[in-house]
């Protein structure tokens, strides 16, 4: 039997896909963004400090470095353009500020990341959460667990195959594990694309101190 409306249904369709593909850009255009530099710098690092933002496009090749370093998988979506902050005081580097956006069961998180000159983590905070457990003792736990350590350190606290919490992990973690593991993926992508993508960038401004 023939549809009866095939001249609207199929422009229908073809409307619904075009809408879906124009969100989409939209939607990953929100990852991964700052929303106050400067009160991230106050939080972080020091009131007196400045910044500068370096923005670049993640590569196909910086996404095939990605998946080699990190032990779980992540989505295309997941990296895309990303800005890193610079922070200085004066003329002097003192380390950098990136944002990512992580999927969760309780919705989108963002979270606000500082790293040390040498890519460890320096601190982070929330800048959205909706879970229950994000609530100041919790968050003070988990930073206490990640400040200073670098990528291997970091990569230390998962099971081989990235997605859940080695034995190390789970005794650094004794509150909140599910929320850790999200932080931790987090804090473990943010190094490595940081380390990836401005490598040249980061390479000129070390250099210079």
């Amino acid at each position: 039997m023939k549809n009866k409306y095939p001249r609207f249904i199929a422009p229908t369709i073809r409307l619904g896909l075009l809408v879906l593909a124009l969100a989409v850009p939209t939607a990953n255009a929100a990852f991964c963004s700052l929303r106050d530099p400067i009160s991230a710098i106050q939080t972080l690092f020091d009131e007196d400090n400045q910044f500068r933002s370096v923005v670049t496009d993640v590569t196909h090749e910086d996404r095939e470095q990605l998946k080699q370093l990190l032990p779980f998988t992540i989505h295309q979506s997941e990296v895309a353009k990303h800005t890193l902050y610079v922070v200085y005081n004066g003329e002097t580097p003192q380390g950098f500020l990136q944002a990512r956006s992580e999927w969760a069961k309780w919705g989108l998180v963002e979270i606000a990341w500082g790293m040390n000159l040498d890519r460890s983590v320096k601190g982070f905070y929330f800048q959205r959460c909706r879970s229950p457990q994000c609530n100041d003792s919790v968050v003070a736990s988990i930073s206490k667990a990640l400040k200073g350590k670098n990528f291997s350190e970091l990569k230390g606290l998962l099971s081989e195959d990235g997605n859940a919490l080695s034995a190390t992990g789970e005794a650094a973690f004794p509150i909140a594990p599910n929320l850790a593991l999200l932080t931790l993926h987090s804090a473990l992508k943010t190094l490595a694309i940081t380390d990836i993508s401005w490598q040249h960038e980061i390479q000129n401004i070390t250099q210079r101190d």
